[in-house]
């Protein structure tokens, strides 16, 4: 027995973006507060955003942090409080929309950002647009949001059916401008969605089925788009894995390697993306000696086995640049004990078909000391 509900309205294909006005339009927006990366900025997005929709929009707020955080959320909220705006548009990676979708809820359910991390009804949120300038994060499609906590080094997973976006418009294009190292996390991070979804006790036969087709493209293209920004194919395929993949685990959860991450960026300042890839192969072999199904889901994606996924998952890492030990991440041995507490602390963790003790993800880790 399985349910699936995934209800946001996704709009997909190269110059797509340019028919934002008639999407808006669509939805009676009139007063809109537009959350950009700087890169979009830089890059002009904003600027066609604002030709496009004109006086709709109300201001644009900018200036948001690698990892976003409630002075993020609180900057985007106030723009909202200030325009009493009909929605939030949201372009960039997925720091922007996540600060963005924090933002909607704390505006529609009046309360501060420094409220948001003891609070648990997500069910209600402004409506956003999400237009996503890399491939990886999927927040375009997820009902989660991870804001930090910098001054006690936090990162908190918010979920709820209020943050999902009500519009994902994803423009492959969008994703040209992307600089090789933003390609590599970003996109390293679409496999990493795909497994943990495929590691997951809430895995289902549609979740799985988009999990392994969201992995193979992003498999057999994140190499060239590493080394050929411009390749239409590649750009064309890592934003439909990814938005796959984020639609896959939008049902499952995240699992270990997202557990793990979290201590990795918050303490050693590890982005996101190779902070969930640093573990990930350990666990999906974990995860295929507790539920040998993964196997077969390794071969559907172009494997052998789950030894084979995890050789051939660092082989890549190895080519995008990625970081593989502790100790190219410059984590000392030290800090073991500490990022296994931690990972277990998650809830996420939870969502692991391998449940593991203490002692057995230190193990993990001096396996990964370098």
């Amino acid at each position: 027995m399985f349910s699936f509900n995934n209800p946001v309205e996704i709009k997909f294909g190269e110059g797509i973006f340019t028919r934002l006005n008639e999407f808006v339009e669509d939805f009676g927006f009139e007063r809109i507060v537009v959350a950009a990366s700087g890169s979009q900025v830089k890059n002009g997005v904003v600027e066609l955003i604002e030709s496009l929709l004109g006086s709709k929009v109300c201001e644009v707020v900018t200036g948001i942090e690698a990892n976003p955080t409630l002075a993020n959320v609180e900057s985007i909220a106030s723009a909202m409080y200030e325009h009493d705006a009909h929605a939030v548009i949201a372009t960039g990676g997925g720091s922007v929309m996540d600060a963005a979708k924090a933002a909607a809820a704390s505006y529609m359910q009046g309360i501060g950002a420094g409220e948001l991390f003891g609070h648990t009804d997500f069910t209600e949120a402004l409506p956003i647009i999400a237009i996503p300038s890399t491939s990886g994060s999927a927040s375009e499609v997820t009902p989660t949001s991870v804001i930090s906590d910098k001054e006690n080094g936090l990162k908190v997973p918010l979920a709820g059916k209020g943050l999902y976006p009500k519009l994902a418009v994803v423009d492959p294009e969008l994703t040209f401008t992307c600089p090789p190292n933003v390609t590599a996390v970003s996109g390293i991070d679409v496999i990493c969605h795909a497994l943990d979804c495929l590691g997951s006790v809430k895995s289902n036969p549609i979740s799985d089925a988009l999990a392994v087709r969201a992995a193979g493209l992003a498999f057999r293209n994140l190499e060239t788009a590493f080394l050929e920004p411009e390749n239409r194919e590649a750009r064309r395929n890592m934003s439909l894995g990814s938005m796959l993949a984020g639609v896959a685990f939008s049902q499952t959860g995240t699992t270990a390697s997202h557990a793990m991450s979290y201590y990795l960026t918050s303490h050693f300042n590890i982005p996101h993306g190779e902070a969930c890839a640093f573990s990930l192969e350990e666990w999906f072999v974990i995860n295929a000696e507790a539920d040998p199904r993964l196997n077969q889901h390794a071969k559907d994606i172009g494997f052998e086995d789950a030894g084979d996924l995890a050789r051939g998952f660092n082989e890549l890492k190895g080519k995008v640049r990625l970081r593989l030990t502790l100790k190219e991440l410059g984590i000392d041995r030290e800090a073991v004990e500490d990022i296994a507490e931690e990972t277990l602390k998650q809830a996420n963790m939870k969502n692991n078909i391998a449940q593991l003790g203490k002692y057995e993800i230190v193990q993990l880790l001096e396996r990964k000391e370098g």
